[in-house]
This record gives C-alpha cells, structure tokens and sequence, in this order.
C-alpha cells in the first residue's frame, strides 16, 4: 500500500484539529496534488495495489478548513488524534524561459530582477508545479515571443488560481480575461490578480458549457480535462482568431488521441505537443 505524502507540521492540539478524506480514481492523482495546493503540506494520497482508487487525507486543519474542503469536493470531515511532529517543506521557484519566475510568496522571490509572479498555494488549480500549468507557461512565453512588438489578447478557460492570465499580462499582453467553473476559483484568480499588482485581467465565472464566444481571441489557453475538451473543442476553436495560438492542457495520455482528433476537427493544427509523465499538453493554431 504505496503512500505518496508531504511532510507534516506539528500538531499541539488535538482536539482542534481535523481530518478531511475522499476516495477518487487513480488517474487523477496528480490533478488532486495541484488541486489541493493549499493542503499540500498536510496530504497524503493512499495508493491500494491493483485497484482503481486513491484515498485523499488532508490532516491538521481547523474545522472551518475542513468543511471548506467537504463542501468543495464532497468527502467526509473527523476529529483528528495526536500526530508528532515533523518540518514543512518549501517549494521551489519555477523560472519560465527566462522571462518569468513563479513563486509562492513574495519572500521567495529570487535576486537579479526580473519579472516575478506570486501565485500562493491554495485549492485553486495552477500553482505552476503540476506538469500541465508549467508546460502551459512555458508554452505562452513562446506565444508572447512570436507577437513581440504587436498587441494580443488573451483567453484563460479554466483559469483555476489565474496563473496564465496573470502571466499573459506580465508577458506582454494588453488584456486577458479569465474564466472558471468554480466560485472559489474564480475567487483566488481575483485575489492573485490583485496581489500581483497587474491591471487588464477579467475574471468571472464561466461555465464552458453553456458559453459561446461572442469575439475572437489571438491568444486561447483551455487547461481543462479531456472529455470537456473534447466537448467544447468547437466553441474553444471558433474563439481564437484565424492565425491565433490554442494553448492547451489537462490531457491524460490515455486520451491524447481523442482530444487532437477533436481539434483538427474543429479547425485547429497541432503544431507541438509536449508529454510529462502521465499528461499532455499541446499548442496550435488556427487554420485560415
């Protein structure tokens, strides 16, 4: 029974501490590590040989924290015993093509300069960390390089904490609108926005769904899971501009094919496509 678990800080009061648990299938465990960001350090993520499910425990935590967490993604919250105690580890900066850094805290911003983007862990996907954000970044550094000297604009479907938003704008954008599902979401992208400072960034809750796009964007990042992609391929097709870049994401390998399938079908050619570990992500464009 393999156990994938942070370091976790000391405990000094039992009785005042909570334990939140969920079952959830295997496949998405590394989307629940950058879901639970804010966790992370009291995580731990049970593995049963041959089975098909994980189980989630997120320890220490207060009761207001837990309920958060029960009412966000079901599960079930308990009073937690006594645990010893043990360090907390720090995450390390991302650096983006040398033309951005991600951190956690405005304490960890590393020397030299330079343009930094402080997205702290919190439940809302995209600390940076996980393989699909971090490709996506590197990916709209790339984008932001071909439209040096121009203006672009940008759309973020399922912009989770913001981060591609954000980092559009500090890449040289001179808007970016953001949308998510989740009010809490939505919520942390908004604050994101405001504690880094940057001004040009829409956020609002979008249900992919139901939206149609009333314009076109140069710019379109979808970092969502496969069957939603597949889904709504031709709405997120007809939303980027003839010429414009699809930055995409969230992709299982299991389920590559179908989503490229599904955008080559709606009109977009897969120009590179990037593999890490078990999740893809691509870049397109639209063809005239």
């Amino acid at each position: 029974m393999p156990t994938r678990t942070a370091k976790r800080p000391t405990i000094s009061k039992a009785h005042s501490h909570y334990v939140w648990r969920k079952l959830s299938g295997a496949q998405w465990e590394d989307a629940w590590w950058d879901r639970l960001a804010g966790v992370r350090d009291r995580l731990a993520v049970t593995a049963l040989v041959g089975a098909k499910t994980i189980r989630l425990e997120a320890f220490q935590l207060t009761k207001a924290q837990a309920e958060r967490l029960r009412k966000a993604f079901g599960g079930s919250v308990s009073a937690q015993k006594k645990m010893r105690a043990v360090s907390v580890a720090v995450r390390t900066p991302i650096r983006v093509r040398g033309k951005l850094v991600v951190v956690g805290s405005a304490a960890e911003k590393p020397g030299g300069g330079g343009k930094v983007l402080v997205i702290p862990a919190g439940m809302a996907f995209g600390t940076g960390d996980h393989a699909t954000t971090s490709t996506c970044l590197r990916f709209l550094a790339d984008v932001s390089g071909e439209r040096a000297g121009e203006p672009w604009e940008m759309l973020d479907l399922g912009c989770g904490s913001g981060i591609l938003a954000i980092a559009a704008r500090m890449l040289g954008a001179r808007r970016a609108e953001a949308g998510d599902f989740d009010p809490h979401a939505v919520r942390t992208a908004k604050e994101n926005v405001k504690l880094n400072g940057v001004t040009g960034v829409v956020v609002r809750k979008l249900n992919v769904r139901a939206w149609q796009p009333a314009r076109t964007w140069p710019v379109v990042a979808a970092n969502l899971f496969s069957g939603l992609l597949v889904e709504v391929a031709p709405k997120i097709a007809a939303a980027v501009a003839t010429g414009g870049r699809l930055v995409f994401s969230g992709v299982l390998r299991a389920q590559e094919k179908e989503v490229i399938v599904a955008f080559e079908r709606a009109g977009l050619r897969m120009d590179r496509i990037v593999r890490k570990g078990k999740w893809v992500s691509g870049l397109g464009t639209k063809r005239g």
